[in-house]
């Protein structure tokens, strides 16, 4: 009877740690990408005959139901399908569920850059086309994912 018992226990055990184990696996899928909302605050200061500095905020949706953490970014940002600048940004961000979150923006582009791009937006009503390719590498609690960055928008400049 005890060797019984112990079968059944045993079965029962490695059934719990079974079921555990694929419901902690099935909860570490890759999160959605974010939603790219749009650039805010766009600025630009600094202009010399060598390099102009272009400030704002990039801001994002996150559809996740979770919290998580921008750790780096890693995007190389074009205008008018120009490559403006590789953007590298290394601190942290928090990532709140399904709200609005804000990346800050600070680029350096040469001055022909941006005044080829300010004659174009002169012709598109003041809207230049913005592109983000790269990745950015996200933290939810202890497991780090790189997720893809692809955006593309008609962005009004005021």
């Amino acid at each position: 009877m005890k060797n019984i018992f112990c079968i059944h226990f045993r079965h029962l055990v490695i059934t719990i740690i079974s079921i555990t184990g694929l419901s902690v696996l099935g909860s570490c899928h890759q999160p959605e990408a974010p939603e790219y909302l749009g650039l805010r605050d766009f600025s630009v200061q600094n202009v010399s005959l060598d390099s102009a500095q272009l400030f704002g905020l990039l801001a994002f949706y996150n559809p996740n139901a979770y919290n998580m953490e921008l750790k780096k970014g890693d995007v190389n940002v074009y205008l008018d399908d120009k490559l403006a600048n590789h953007y590298v940004m290394d601190s942290t961000i928090h990532i709140p569920q399904k709200d609005t979150f804000y990346v800050p923006l600070n680029l350096r582009v040469s001055p022909k850059l941006l005044i080829s791009s300010a004659i174009s937006m002169l012709m598109n009503n003041n809207k230049i086309k913005l592109r983000l390719a790269g990745s950015v590498r996200v933290k939810r609690g202890g497991v780090g994912f790189t997720v893809p960055i692809n955006y593309e928008a008609m962005e009004s400049i005021r």
